[in-house]
């Protein structure tokens, strides 16, 4: 059994299959001329550092074709966007990199949400951003974590670098970045909205062990990398019970970079609470995006210990959920 059968499961296979078969007969044709060219190109393009562009090479090389002309109906572009995800789980999944058995446990839990949402949550529309995690879950460019989803090839510019440099005046960032040997690919970490079951500390220090054991299978990455509002040194102060969420790392060698702000880090900051929103709009706080990198070596070496910790003392993590 290949690691296709072992991720997807015999059942979600099956409900996919149905998904899948939602064409017609033109369509079906069509998929299967034009899904091998689509699949590469999205897989090509994953080496770019944005997130959404496998999901736009699917849609670019399916889309802009003649032969799905009449599909510019919401109604139908969503229809074949669900068909599309499902073929390409069935047939184009791929992991170019080496899982942990941690990992791999996860993933019969991935396709039975994904084939679950496909079936009955997506059909009366698509959204983008989960069109574009499900492209990339379905080729295999993105794996399960628990709390996060883990991008496998994701790369840190020294342009960013750069420009943190002269935001902060600081030479930090450059330096921690050079001691990582910063330019390569690391993982970077992703939020999927419809599985935060394990948005506590709990959940993330269980998620950065089975990332610390795909770095070990994966000597050449250089380590883990996220984005977000709640990396800003900000937040602890405002909402101390998502202090972790940067102390924890920081705290065994992670290190920050400034990257600004857009409209949507400012929604994403305020939509979920009260105290940040009323703050916001006093003036008082200004939602800033930072993105976090810890280096392979102080994550392998942080996990080793907890490990060895926990092997002595079994006592519950204590639980800070997400508002």
């Amino acid at each position: 059994m290949d690691l296709a059968d072992l991720a997807i499961g015999a059942a979600n296979r099956v409900r996919l299959r149905c998904i899948a078969s939602d064409v017609s007969t033109e369509e079906a044709r069509e998929f299967r001329r034009l899904l091998p060219a689509a699949s590469a190109r999205a897989r090509f393009v994953a080496d770019h550092w944005d997130f959404t562009a496998p999901a736009r090479a699917i849609d670019d090389v399916l889309f802009d074709t003649y032969a799905f002309s009449s599909a510019v109906d919401p109604a139908s572009r969503t229809r074949l966007r669900r068909a599309v995800v499902a073929r390409l789980a069935l047939d184009y999944f791929r992991i170019e990199s080496r899982l942990p058995d941690s990992i791999g446990a996860l993933y019969p839990d991935l396709f039975a949400r994904l084939s679950t949402f496909l079936a009955e949550k997506a059909t009366s529309g698509y959204d983008d951003d989960y069109y574009a995690k499900d492209v990339r879950y379905a080729l295999g460019l993105s794996v399960p974590g628990g709390t996060v989803q883990i991008d496998l090839k994701y790369q840190i510019g020294p342009k960013l670098i750069w420009r943190d440099m002269i935001k902060t005046g600081s030479l930090a960032s450059l330096a921690a970045y050079t001691a990582s040997g910063g330019w390569g690919y690391w993982y970077n970490d992703h939020l999927d909205l419809r599985s935060m079951e394990e948005f506590n500390s709990k959940g993330w220090t269980a998620c950065f062990v089975r990332i610390a054991e795909m770095l070990e299978l994966n000597p050449s990455i250089r380590g883990l990398a996220g984005v977000s509002w709640f990396y800003d040194p900000a937040v602890p102060a405002i909402s101390p019970h998502l202090a972790y969420l940067q102390e924890l790392p920081t705290k065994h060698g992670a290190f920050l970079v400034h990257t600004g702000t857009l409209p949507h880090d400012v929604e994403n900051a305020t939509v979920r609470s009260f105290a940040r929103r009323k703050l916001h709009q006093e003036g008082r706080y200004q939602p800033a995006c930072y993105l976090l990198a810890w280096p392979r070596r102080h994550l392998i070496e942080w996990a080793r210990r907890l490990t060895a910790g926990l092997a002595l003392d079994s006592s519950p993590v204590p639980q800070s959920q997400c508002a």
